[in-house]
């Protein structure tokens, strides 16, 4: 009669000579080979016969270790991706706050506006570049250098934020406003809203408001990036796979 718990360990030993050696992935695989071996048993079938339908189900240590190469490189993919949608929701919440405002305020001319909505449209096709994107980038198949490349790209677009928010308060405000307000003053209104301005004259704060509605689109721009590098790892793999 089979020795249940032996057959098991000699399995085990296959497995980790087939390249699954993580104890915590063979006893998981372990859990479900016993419980489909108790499954067959109550089914009618001997221990012997129960342990070779359940271990030829289970499948080959090569096909096993690729399925979970498979799972670890989509949840690397999905952390890239985060980064990259990231990127796009702040820029692009921002710019469609803003949005409503350049198609009412009347007092902006039609090269302010068309400026704007010029910026606010970079923003919106870089979240929409997620279904074709993909298409235009090389397929890295190196899982770390494409982390690397999320990283970069989620790390460059704060940097970017950080940088023109230090430009907008040391250097186009008061270039902007040729010392007619604090800087302070001005960046506390444009993150209100348009028409909380001070009273300088509309139109340095309307340029003001259109710089950071472009610096917005620099940072989706970065996150559809790193989107699409991991989107075209994905694809390719999926192809190869299929």
């Amino acid at each position: 009669m089979l020795n249940l718990n032996e057959a098991i360990a000699d399995w085990r030993r296959q497995m980790a000579a087939g390249g699954i050696t993580s104890p915590n992935v063979l006893d998981e695989l372990e859990s479900h080979l016993r419980a489909d071996v108790e499954q067959q048993v109550r089914s009618g079938l001997t221990v012997h016969q129960a342990f070779e339908v359940a271990a030829q189900r289970m499948g080959s240590a090569s096909l096993l270790k690729a399925e979970f190469m498979k799972v670890g490189g989509l949840k690397e993919a999905r952390q890239g991706k985060v980064i990259g949608i990231a990127c796009c929701a702040f820029a692009g919440l921002f710019s469609l706050l803003l949005t409503p405002r350049l198609l009412t305020i009347h007092e902006l001319s039609m090269a302010e506006r068309m400026l704007g909505l010029a910026a606010v449209a970079l923003t919106v096709l870089s979240m929409v570049s997620w279904r074709f994107s993909h298409k235009y980038f090389p397929a890295i198949r190196s899982r770390r250098v494409r982390m690397a490349a999320g990283v970069a790209c989620g790390l460059t677009g704060a940097a970017w934020i950080l940088v023109f928010g230090n430009l907008l308060a040391d250097v186009i405000v008061p270039h902007v406003l040729g010392g007619a307000a604090p800087a302070d003053s001005v960046r506390g209104s444009v993150v209100i809203g348009l028409k909380d301005i001070p009273p300088v004259g509309h139109e340095p704060v309307f340029m003001i408001a259109i710089s950071i509605l472009w610096a917005m689109a620099l940072t989706s721009v970065l996150g559809s990036i790193a989107y699409g590098i991991e989107e075209a790892a994905r694809r390719i793999t999926v192809t190869a796979d299929s």
